[in-house]
C-alpha cells in the first residue's frame, strides 16, 4: 500500500467517493456511487456531526496500555473529547494551547506533556493527536515524537487529524491505523504464519456474543477487537485471514493487511441476525479450518434462537433504521427476517464499498436512503413524512423519534452481533411496539421545530458542491 509512505492516508471521499449528504432511494444511490467521481453535496444548514478528530479519539481510547496526548486548546470541544476517551478507558492529556501558542507554536508544551505521560503511566505507546489549530500553526509533532520515542524507547506516534480534511468521521479510524502501520507495526524476520483468523473490530465494538460463537464453532482467532492491544495488532500481520465485525470502522486496516502482508480480507457482511451470523461464521470457519464443527454449532444455535424469537415477529411493521452503514444493513436484514418492512435507511455516510448492499435492497423494497450524520432536523422531517411504526437507532436520536410519536429503540448499549445479538434485539423491538405510552407522552408536548420548518423537503438545504 503506497499510502504508507505518505504523511496521511487519502480521505474516504478520494479513495471511495464517500458521500455525507444525500436523499434518494437505494437504486439511485448505488448508481451515483458507481460513477468515477460521485457528485459531492454540501449542506447550506447543518446542525451537528462528528469529525475525524472524534473518530480518531474514539479508537485511540480503546488501545490498551496507551496514553493519548491531544495537542489542542481547551474549550467546549474538550467535553466531547473527554466523553470519548472516558468511554475507551485509556488515559489522556491535553496540551492547552493558548493564543500565543497558536501563533508561535507549542512544541515545548508538547514535549512536557510526553514527559508527564511517561512518568505518570509508563505506557507501552504514546499517541500525539493533532487538531485543527495544530494543522494551521504547523507544530513539528514528528520531531517531538521521534525525540521522545528515542529517549523512552517506546513508540511515540503522531496522528495527524485536522478536523476539516474529510466530512466522514470514520476517516479518523483510517488516520490511527495509518499511523500504526507507518510507525509501529513491523513484520518480524522469520515470523511464521499463525493458524488463526484476525477478528477485527474497531471503536467500541461489543464482542461477547461473537466470541462465544467463534469458540462454539471451533474457530481459532487473533482478537483485534474491543480493547485493542499492540501485540494483537502486531500478530495480525501473520494471520491466515482477516474478518471484520464492522468493515466500515476497520476497512483501512483490512486493506493494508491484505495489500502489504498478504493477509486475505474475507468480504462478509456483519454478523447480525440469524442468516447474517451464519454466513459470517461459515466464512471465518472456512479460513480457520473448522467448517464441520461450525455447521453443527450453527444448526443448534439457529434452532434455539428461532424458538426464542417465536412470538416476536414484526408482522409487516414499517421500520426506519438510523445507524452507521454496516449496522444499518445488518439490522435491516434482521428486520426482514422478523417479517418487518424496511421503510428507510438513515446512515452516517455511504461509499463505493456499499454498492453491492444497496443493489440488494434496490432489488427488494428499494427503501429511501438518507445520509445525515447527526442531523436531527432531517431525521424528524423524514420521520414525519414516512410515519414508520418503529424507529431503530442510537440513544439521542431515538429520543427525537419518540418525541415525534414513534415507537423507538436505542441499540447503542446492546451487543448486536452473533446469535446472542439476535436474541437480545428482537425482544427490544417487540417491547417498544407493545408499549407506545412513552412516545405518546413525549409527543404530547409538541415538536421543537415549527410546522413551516417541517413542511419543507427533508433535503431542501442539500446542494451539489460547485467545483
Amino acid at each position: 500500500m503506497n499510502e504508507i509512505r505518505q504523511r496521511l492516508p487519502r480521505t474516504r471521499e478520494k479513495r471511495r467517493g464517500a458521500l455525507t449528504a444525500y436523499f434518494g432511494d437505494c437504486a439511485a444511490l448505488a448508481d451515483e456511487l458507481e460513477k468515477e467521481d460521485p457528485r459531492q453535496r454540501i449542506r447550506t444548514y447543518s446542525e451537528t456531526g462528528d469529525d475525524e478528530v472524534i473518530g480518531a479519539i474514539r479508537l485511540l481510547g480503546r488501545i490498551r496500555s496507551s496514553v493519548t496526548i491531544i495537542h489542542s486548546p481547551p474549550g467546549c470541544g474538550a467535553v466531547k473529547l473527554e466523553d470519548e476517551l472516558k468511554e475507551g478507558g485509556s488515559p489522556w492529556l491535553i496540551t492547552n494551547i493558548e493564543e500565543n501558542d497558536s501563533i508561535l507554536g507549542a512544541d515545548d508544551k508538547l514535549r512536557e506533556a510526553v514527559d508527564l505521560a511517561y512518568r505518570t503511566w509508563r505506557p507501552e505507546i504514546i499517541f500525539i493527536l493533532a487538531t485543527p489549530v495544530v494543522a494551521i500553526n504547523n507544530d513539528d509533532i514528528l520531531s517531538a515524537a521521534t525525540e521522545k520515542g528515542d529517549l523512552y524507547n517506546i513508540p511515540v506516534v503522531p496522528v495527524f487529524a485536522a478536523g476539516f480534511r474529510s466530512r466522514t468521521a470514520a476517516y479518523g479510524y483510517d488516520l490511527v491505523f495509518h499511523a500504526l502501520a507507518k510507525y509501529v507495526l513491523r513484520e518480524e524476520p522469520g515470523a511464521l504464519p499463525i493458524p488463526a483468523v484476525n477478528l477485527i473490530g474497531a471503536a467500541g465494538t461489543r464482542t461477547d456474543h461473537v466470541i462465544k460463537d467463534l469458540n462454539g464453532a471451533g474457530v481459532s482467532y487473533n482478537n483485534v477487537s474491543g480493547s485493542l492491544s499492540i501485540s494483537a495488532l502486531q500478530q495480525s500481520l501473520s494471520g491466515s485471514a482477516s474478518i471484520a465485525i464492522d468493515k466500515d470502522d476497520a476497512r483501512y486496516l483490512l486493506e493494508w493487511l491484505e495489500e502489504a502482508h498478504g493477509v486475505v480480507h474475507l468480504e462478509e457482511t456483519a454478523p447480525i441476525g440469524l442468516t447474517g451470523t451464519e454466513r459470517w461464521l461459515l466464512a471465518a470457519a472456512g479460513a480457520g479450518g473448522s467448517t464441520g464443527q461450525a455447521r453443527a454449532y450453527i444448526e443448534e444455535e439457529k434452532a434455539a434462537a428461532s424458538r426464542a424469537l417465536e412470538g416476536l415477529r414484526l408482522n409487516g411493521v414499517s421500520v426506519f433504521i438510523d445507524l452507521p452503514p454496516e449496522q444499518a444493513f445488518g439490522i435491516a436484514d434482521f428486520v426482514e427476517e422478523l417479517g418487518g418492512e424496511v421503510a428507510a435507511l438513515s446512515v452516517t455516510h455511504a461509499d463505493s464499498s456499499h454498492v453491492l448492499r444497496l443493489r440488494e435492497w434496490a432489488g427488494r423494497s428499494n427503501p429511501q436512503v438518507y445520509i445525515q450524520p447527526g442531523q436531527p432536523f432531517e431525521k424528524i422531517n423524514a420521520l414525519g413524512k414516512l410515519k414508520p411504526g418503529l424507529y431503530i437507532g442510537r440513544g439521542e436520536a431515538a429520543v427525537w423519534a419518540a418525541r415525534a410519536g414513534i415507537s423507538a429503540v436505542a441499540v447503542d448499549s446492546v451487543d448486536l452481533y452473533g446469535f446472542g445479538g439476535a436474541r437480545a434485539l428482537a425482544p427490544l423491538f417487540a417491547k417498544a411496539l407493545r408499549n407506545p405510552s412513552l412516545s405518546r407522552y413525549l409527543s404530547a408536548g409538541g415538536s421543537s421545530y415549527r410546522a413551516g420548518w417541517l413542511s419543507k423537503s427533508a433535503s431542501w438545504h442539500i446542494k451539489q458542491e460547485v467545483k
